[in-house]
């Protein structure tokens, strides 16, 4: 029996390690130079945020006057575009024609020929 026992001897659980705390480092550092750069660069950014939109607003302007400039030249251009159709019918120039003291002409137009150009005779041209 008593080999037993020894045989099947209680082990002894493992030791745990005890927990402590850690004492916390008090920071003593100052405060006021890190205040400080905040609101700098908060300051930096709010400034450069106006500036940006500030900019745009101006590009928004200068957009908005060039399109109203590019719309009165179309229309001018198509106003100009139809004066011209007008007075190019062939009614007008007849007309503005007329007006000038011009007459129609009663034969056909004659063409000259110089020696050596090597054309070919016009029709209704070169009958002496």
């Amino acid at each position: 029996m008593s080999a037993e026992r020894a045989a099947y001897a209680p082990v002894a659980a493992p030791r745990r390690p005890s927990l402590r705390s850690v004492p916390s480092r008090a920071s003593h550092a100052p405060r006021a130079p890190f205040v400080v750069l905040v609101l700098l660069v908060l300051g930096i950014g709010l400034i450069g945020l106006l500036i940006l939109n500030t900019a745009l607003q101006q590009g928004s302007f200068e957009l908005g006057e060039m399109q109203s400039t590019t719309d009165e030249l179309r229309d001018r251009q198509t106003d100009l575009a139809d004066r011209v159709a007008a007075r190019s019918a062939p009614d007008a120039l007849a007309d503005e024609a007329d007006r000038l003291g011009m007459v129609p002409a009663d034969e056909a137009p004659r063409f000259l020929e110089l020696p050596g150009s090597g054309g070919t005779p016009a029709a209704g041209g070169g009958d002496g």
